[in-house]
């Protein structure tokens, strides 16, 4: 995908670290990034993600993509909230706890 047709939402297809990295040294707060394992693994390794969303489904895949890659080191994780729908999705949001990495 090149670009987002919501203007609210851009597209990076650079270094995911450096662009989150700067992103995080300008003013402001509420950085959202989506998508996969391979990201994920990317900006914990740069100790750059502070809380963690998780949408669990009510399905169990036989295969698929990891949700996430092997990394070098564990990641701790501090329970934030819990939603669950009506649907039996649960929205699980931890906090990356300090000095995990």
């Amino acid at each position: 995908m090149k670009e987002s047709p919501d203007k609210e939402v851009e597209i990076v297809s650079e270094d995911a670290a450096a662009f989150v990295r700067e992103l995080k040294s300008q003013e402001g707060k509420g950085i959202c990034v989506m998508g996969g394992g391979e990201l994920a693994k990317s900006l914990f390794e740069a100790n750059l993600i502070d809380e963690i969303g998780l949408n669990i489904h009510p399905v169990l895949l036989g295969s698929g993509i990891p949700l996430f890659l092997e990394m070098e080191c564990q990641i701790d994780l501090e329970l934030l909230d819990c939603k669950t729908f009506t649907n039996g999705c649960v929205l699980v949001m931890y906090r990356v706890k300090t000095g995990s990495m």
